[in-house]
């Protein structure tokens, strides 16, 4: 990814595709870096002339041990940026999420397919339903059908 690519991301309206393809790229590097890594050592190091000696074990044991720990470390930074991601983004239901959770509360079906109906019709009505508590759910769902005006 050069300069342009990057000058080019931060006109685009979508963030969130843009970060996923640089993390990914940056994992990407690191494992090249890796990779190459282990090749020189072992073009700079030919088994036939390596010192079998134990500081000779120890130093490649130390250069393992730092690309496992550098690896680890990229792991752990994908970790928490993937849950500061998922923590900014709102949850969107599925109708199929909806559905089964009415048939989970046991409404019945006549006014399942109404509360169906009524709740995906709109997504905010959806995350209103699924804000409020578990058990707090089916009183609350026929309180909001016949509400003249919904608020929101």
């Amino acid at each position: 990814m050069d300069w342009q690519e990057n000058f080019e991301d931060e006109d685009d309206g979508n963030w969130l595709l843009n970060w996923d393809r640089r993390r990914r790229m940056a994992v990407a590097q690191v494992l090249c870096y890796v990779v190459f890594a282990m090749y020189m050592r072992h073009v700079d190091c030919p088994t036939h002339l390596v010192d079998q000696s134990r500081a000779s074990l120890d130093g490649k044991k130390r250069m393992f041990e730092g690309i496992r720990e550098a690896i680890k470390d990229v792991a752990e930074a994908i970790r928490e940026g993937n849950d500061i991601i998922k923590r900014g983004q709102a949850r969107v239901y599925s109708e199929e999420e909806v559905f089964a959770e009415l048939v989970k509360m046991g409404v019945n079906q006549k006014l399942r397919y109404r509360a169906y109906t009524f709740l995906t019709e709109d997504a905010a009505r959806v995350k209103v339903f699924f804000g409020c508590p578990i058990n707090e759910r089916k009183d609350f769902l026929p309180q909001k059908m016949n509400c003249s005006q919904d608020p929101r």
